[in-house]
């Protein structure tokens, strides 16, 4: 069977997960390949600087142990950091493909935002007949940026449009709350479309202005980028780009493959993208509606998860007994849309509670919390089953055989705390819910091993 990894920075929550569930999908043509995802949450100071502790799941990734690579990542995961792991599978005639950046050594797969962005300038200023556009830009670092505000220029220029003015920003709602305002304080001078550089820009422009007295799209146009689904909650619904982050998960893996057999693979592969017309720009969009049902179907299961992680919440956040909380894991696991949910602690991390955090994650862990019992494993007193090599994800006990699964830090401060493993892509956990279950746990475990050794050091006095 051939392995391969795929080394993700999970920084966005709406997003990362779609690629985890285009990998699910595609795995299925490839009955003889298994992924295993590392997840990193996006933990980083205001610098934009990573945390170290957030990176160290990947080290757990032996290149030795894989027959290929995906990496993807932001700002917050240094392109020097990504680069430094390609350079290493290379060195051990491994393949990689990158997710929408470019590293040495590695195949990129993603959008091509430059194509997309001047497409869809186009196709709004011919059908609008816009002549005083304006640009809301992401971060000046971000290749994403770049290549979307060339097109821009260059669709303006296509039209005759030679002065069109580019507003800087990062790539927050807020920033498009700020650059909305910045035109209402000049209403004789406001554009006839802004073309925003992501959907968090747009939505934000657009209820700022609306909010101004401004009517849209009869004054004024706006796009955005990505489609995300808060496009269809605002009003109008807002014209933008879907990427399909899920067939973008699903070419990294082919294009992996291709190389994994020899195959020849240009340097650059593009993932389909697809303009979204909508009211924003006067488009009659045909899709809002179905887009708006898609999204309530969703919310039931979103509901049932909310209401089990309030629950798990309320109980574990005021128990003090370790047993206690890995049991309540085990009761909410299975709740999961997972075959199989495992919940392992990193031995660094129980042997320096009370003294010092550790930031790595040591050679044992233990695994504490399962969603079906390991009938051979019996637990001890504190819940634990057995302890096992860190590097393997799962104990030896334990088939290490599906399709796909995805390995999540559990984190406490800089502290490694742990492991949390599920044997597919548990969709479930969408919307944030891994995060703040893996935080409720992780400050419940703290909390309750703090106790312990508070009350054993009480006692020896």
């Amino acid at each position: 069977m051939k392995r391969i990894a795929f080394l993700s920075f999970d920084w966005d929550y709406r997003i990362v997960p779609e690629y985890y569930l285009g990998l699910q999908e595609c795995v299925k043509s490839f009955p003889d390949v298994q992924i295993v995802v590392f997840n990193a949450f996006g933990r980083y100071y205001a610098s934009h600087v990573p945390r170290q502790d957030s990176l160290e799941v990947f080290m757990l990734c032996d290149v030795d142990s894989y027959d290929g690579f995906i990496v993807q990542g932001n700002r917050t995961w240094p392109p020097e950091l990504r680069q430094q792991f390609v350079d290493a599978a290379v060195q051990h005639n491994k393949p990689v493909v990158s997710i929408n950046y470019e590293l040495v050594g590695a195949h990129a797969v993603g959008t091509n935002n430059y194509q997309e962005e001047y497409e869809l300038v186009c196709r709004v200023l011919q059908d609008c007949g816009c002549r005083r556009p304006v640009f809301v830009n992401g971060l000046k670092t971000s290749v994403e940026a770049q290549d979307r505000v060339q097109a821009f220029k260059d669709a303006c220029a296509k039209f005759g449009v030679h002065d069109a003015k580019v507003y800087q920003a990062n790539w927050q709602m807020s920033a498009g709350v700020v650059t909305a305002k910045k035109m209402l304080r000049r209403p004789n001078d406001l554009p006839d479309a802004i073309f925003c550089c992501n959907d968090d820009f747009a939505v934000g422009v657009q209820e700022t202005l609306r909010d101004g007295g401004v009517r849209i799209p009869d004054d004024v146009v706006i796009t955005g980028f990505d489609n995300r689904q808060i496009c269809q909650f605002t009003s109008p619904h807002i014209t933008t780009v879907d990427r399909d982050y899920q067939t973008i998960g699903a070419t990294a893996l082919k294009t992996l493959m291709q190389l994994m057999a020899g195959g020849d693979v240009p340097d650059k592969t593009f993932s389909p993208a697809r303009l979204v017309l909508r009211e924003s720009c006067g488009y009659v969009s045909q899709s809002a509606a179905k887009g708006s049902k898609a999204l309530l179907s969703h919310a039931t299961p979103i509901e049932r998860l909310y209401d089990a992680l309030g629950e798990f919440q309320s109980i574990v956040l005021t128990d003090d007994s370790l047993y206690g909380i890995l049991e309540n894991s085990e009761i909410f696991a299975r709740k999961l849309d997972c075959s199989n949910v495992f919940l392992s602690l990193n031995d660094e991390y129980l042997t320096s509670v009370g003294t010092s955090a550790s930031c790595v994650y040591g050679k044992t862990s233990h695994l504490v919390a399962c969603k079906e019992r390991v009938r051979s494993l019996p637990c001890n007193d504190d819940h634990m089953y057995t302890a096992y090599e860190t590097k393997a994800i799962l104990p030896p006990q334990v088939p290490f055989d599906a399709p796909i699964y995805t390995v999540s830090s559990l984190h406490r401060n800089d502290a490694c705390m742990g492991l949390f493993v599920t044997e597919g892509v548990p969709t479930d956990m969408n919307c944030g819910l891994n995060t703040m279950f893996l935080t409720v746990l992780a400050s419940a475990i703290d909390a309750a091993l703090k106790t312990r050794l508070l009350r054993s050091s009480n006692g020896a006095q």
